[in-house]
C-alpha cells in the first residue's frame, strides 16, 4: 500500500538539491549542476511546483523564524497596526485579514495576516520582539543564496547562459531596485461561526519568478492540475516547495508554468481550530528588468519587472 507521502511525491515532483545546497563546500561539478537543472525543468514544466530536499537551509533557522514570527501575529491588534504596511507599491509591514483579495468571485476576504520584510533595514517590530530583525537576516540570507543556486540551475536548464537569471536579480534584498520580499503568514484558527464558503487563501497565481514555500504541519496548500482538479501539497518534513510565478512564464514563453494554487480551510475539527503558519519568499527581477519572450515571439508586449508588479498588486489590493 502507498504512503501518504509516497503518494504526494507522486503528484508533486521532488528535486533533491545535493551539493547544490546552501553550505555545501566546493564546486559541484558539471554533472551535478546538469542532473539538478534537468530535474528542475521537468519539474517546472509538467507541474510548475516542485520540493526541494537537501536544500541546505538549517532546520534550527527556519524553526527560529517560525517561532519569532509567530510572536508578532500573537501581538495585539493595536500593537501590530504600528507596523501596517503603506501598500502602495510598498510591501513593508503588516497587513490584517481585510484588505487582500485574490479572486473576484470570492464572497469573503482571504483568513490571513501578513508581515512583509523588505528590506532588512525596513520596519521591525524591534520594541516587541527584538530578535525577529537578526533572525530574518539570517534566514533571508540563506534563502538568497539558494535563490542564486535555483535561478543558475534553471538557466542552464533552458540552454541560457548560467548567469541570464542571476545578472538579473543582483538587487535581492536591496531596497529600491527589486521588489522580492519575504512574507511572513498566519491564518487564524477558524471559528465556528465562518461562513462555509470561506477559505483561507483564494485562488492564484504567483507574480514573479520563482517563490519559495516554507510550510508547517498543517496543510491545505493545492495546487491545480491539468484538467481543473485540485491536487494537495502536503508538508514533507525537512523541504522546501518551489513554484513558478507569471513573470517566469512569461519570460519562457510558457515553456515553465505558473500554476494557480490555494490554501483551503481543513475539514478537520482540530485542524480547523489550530492557526496555520507559512514563510514564503516572493522572488523578481531587478525593478528595470525588460520581461520579454526568450524564444522571441509577440505574445505579450515588454514589460518591466517593477510595471508589471505594481499592477498586479493594484489588483489585488483594490
Amino acid at each position: 500500500m502507498m504512503s501518504d507521502e509516497e503518494s504526494v511525491i507522486k503528484s508533486i515532483p521532488v528535486v533533491d538539491m545535493g551539493q547544490l545546497g546552501v553550505g555545501v563546500a566546493g564546486d559541484p561539478g558539471k554533472d551535478e549542476w546538469e542532473r539538478v537543472a534537468e530535474e528542475l525543468r521537468d519539474a517546472l514544466t509538467e507541474v510548475g511546483f516542485v520540493y526541494l530536499t537537501n536544500h541546505g537551509i538549517p532546520r534550527k533557522q527556519i524553526e527560529k523564524m517560525f517561532s519569532n514570527s509567530m510572536k508578532f501575529f500573537r501581538l495585539g491588534d493595536e500593537v501590530k497596526k504600528k507596523y501596517a504596511s503603506l501598500l502602495e507599491g510598498n510591501q513593508d509591514g503588516y497587513i490584517a485579514i481585510k484588505p487582500e483579495k485574490h479572486d473576484a468571485t470570492s464572497k469573503g476576504p482571504d483568513l490571513r495576516e501578513s508581515f512583509y520584510v523588505k528590506p532588512m533595514g525596513g520596519m521591525f517590530p524591534d520594541e516587541e520582539i527584538p530578535e525577529l530583525r537578526r533572525v530574518a537576516s539570517a534566514f533571508h540570507a540563506s534563502c538568497k543564496t539558494l535563490t542564486a543556486r535555483l535561478l543558475t540551475a534553471m538557466a542552464l536548464a533552458l540552454n541560457l547562459e548560467r548567469d541570464f537569471f542571476t545578472s538579473t536579480h543582483k538587487e535581492l534584498f536591496i531596497d529600491g531596485d527589486n521588489m522580492s520580499v519575504l512574507r511572513l503568514n498566519h491564518y487564524p484558527a477558524i471559528p465556528p461561526s465562518t461562513p462555509c464558503n470561506s477559505i483561507r487563501c483564494s485562488p492564484h497565481t504567483d507574480y514573479g519568478t520563482i517563490t519559495l514555500l516554507f510550510q508547517d504541519d498543517l496543510g491545505g496548500l493545492q495546487v491545480r492540475k491539468g484538467g481543473g482538479s485540485w491536487v494537495d501539497v502536503d508538508p514533507i518534513p525537512d523541504t522546501i516547495v518551489v513554484n513558478v510565478g507569471d513573470l517566469l512564464q512569461v519570460w519562457t514563453a510558457g515553456k515553465l508554468v505558473a500554476t494557480e494554487h490555494r490554501v483551503i480551510i481543513p475539514e478537520e475539527e482540530i485542524q480547523r481550530r489550530t492557526p496555520r503558519q507559512s514563510i514564503v519568499f516572493f522572488i523578481h527581477p531587478d525593478t528595470n528588468t525588460i520581461i520579454t519572450p526568450l524564444d522571441g515571439s509577440t505574445s505579450h508586449k515588454p514589460i518591466t519587472a517593477h510595471e508589471y508588479l505594481i499592477s498586479r498588486l493594484n489588483n489585488t489590493y483594490h
